[in-house]
Formats: C-alpha cells, structure tokens, sequence
C-alpha cells in the first residue's frame, strides 16, 4: 500500500451490534484495503483491537460470546455496577491474543472520556484490557474507570469519530463507520433510560464534530435489524449488514484512499 493509500478507520460504538464492522473489514480485507490504524470507542473500540489483532470472524463471535457471562456480575455490592469491571477486565486480558497496544500489528486508537475534565482522552499504550474497559465503561453498568491518575468513562460522551484526533497522528484520511442505527430489540425500564442517553450523547457529539472535523467517509450502517435471540444467528446477520454496506461503499472508499 502506498503512503498516499494510507487511511484510518474510525469505528464508533455499537454494543452486539459493533460485531456489523466484522463483515465491513472482510470486504475490505478482500480488495486488499488494509487500514494503516483501527480506532474506536465502546463496541468499536473492542472490534479496533480484535481486527487489528487479525482475529477470524469465526473467533471474533466466540470472544463476544464469552463475554456473555454472569461470572462477571457484581457480587460485591458497596460497589455501584452492575458488572464487576475487575473481573471482566481479567476476562477480556485472558481472551486478547496481544495484552498490549505496543504487541498489535496493526496500530489502534482506543478514545475515552475523561469525566473530571470532560474531554476525549486517547488510549494507545500499555495494557489493552483496562483500556477497553474504560472505554465501554457506563454507570451503571459499570463505573468510571481510573487509569494513570484520570477518570475515564465512554468515549461517546465526547466524541464520534476522533477524525480531528487521527489527523494529529498523522493520519490523513479517516474513513468513520457507524451502526448506532442498528436496534437490538425493545429495551424497557432503566435500559431503556441508559439507551436513549447514549444514543442522545452520539448523535449530539456526532453532528458538532462531523460539521468542524468532517470524515472523508461517513458510513451508517442503518438496515433493519429484527430481533433474533439466538446469539450466533443474530452474529451471523449483523456481519452480513456489515458486508452489505461495505460492497454499497466500496467504490467510494477506493476513490478516497486512491487520492493524495
């Protein structure tokens, strides 16, 4: 790949969902459209590291599916979280086939929110695992996580798609995917709250960062997504979503890396 073909792709959260930029990199994997960094936020900064790790799809559906556990619950109850953030980060270092940024083959910037000064702080050295966490973290789901002294939560609270961010790294073109419109079914109660309040915190950081650091490509993978209860099924047809919008673009995504 030639320096002027060297691109970012930014993957934006997701939760199950996340799984759709599985089936987007496949198709880019088949036209040898190799990103020259990953970066992400919640669900997507967990895909960043497995598809930067080269993980198979097969074996990325079964780390997912692992994570569904209720080993990790809370038991401890003078902490405030539904999902013991100990244990599932013990869960998620036992799984990576790298345990460190610095190990990966593919360069990956993680983004997460610090709270105390409410501003995007980016995650790209040490420990992968903590990272990630911090990078899913919730309440109350899961608590804030501290990390080198900050207090580090979602990165959707800040930030979309970083293209202002990758820039300063040197990385020149951004190609941003999205699947915050894809549903997972009907979500009641405190998880119904906890949806709309992420899904008001993208869109709000979505359109102020899209209209002062634009992407060079803004992919919304916004298909049907019928509720399907088996897990593998419900896999299997979010990385067929994520393939369907990879072939709709690809003309586009060629044109773009193709440019100096």
């Amino acid at each position: 790949m030639s320096q002027q073909q060297k691109f970012a792709l930014s993957l934006s959260g997701g939760g199950l969902s996340a799984i759709a930029y599985t089936g987007f990199v496949d198709v880019l994997k088949d036209h040898h459209l190799k990103p020259a960094c990953y970066a992400g936020l919640s669900g997507g900064a967990v895909l960043s590291v497995l598809l930067a790790s080269e993980v198979p799809t097969s074996e990325i559906v079964k780390f997912v599916n692992k994570l569904k556990t209720f080993n990790i619950l809370n038991t401890h109850w003078h902490h405030f979280e539904v999902i013991d953030h100990l244990k599932l980060t013990e869960l998620i270092r036992g799984l990576l086939p790298y345990k460190t940024f610095e190990q990966l083959p593919t360069p990956v910037v993680i983004f997460t929110s610090d709270l105390t000064k409410k501003e995007t702080v980016l995650l790209q050295t040490g420990d992968i695992a903590s990272a990630l966490v911090a990078a899913c973290s919730m309440f109350p789901m899961l608590q804030p996580v501290k990390r080198r002294g900050l207090v580090l939560s979602d990165g959707g609270f800040t930030v979309y798609y970083g293209a202002k961010h990758l820039h300063d790294l040197g990385y020149k073109k951004v190609i941003g995917v999205d699947v915050t419109g894809l549903t997972e079914g009907t979500f009641k109660g405190i998880l119904s709250a906890l949806f709309k309040q992420i899904n008001s915190s993208v869109s709000s950081n979505a359109r102020y960062e899209l209209s002062e650091w634009p992407v060079d490509l803004d992919i919304q993978i916004r298909y049907p997504s019928p509720t399907i209860l088996n897990f593998n099924r419900k896999a299997n047809y979010l990385i067929s979503l994520g393939r369907k919008s990879a072939e709709k673009y690809l003309h586009s995504i060629k044109k773009i890396i193709s440019q100096p």
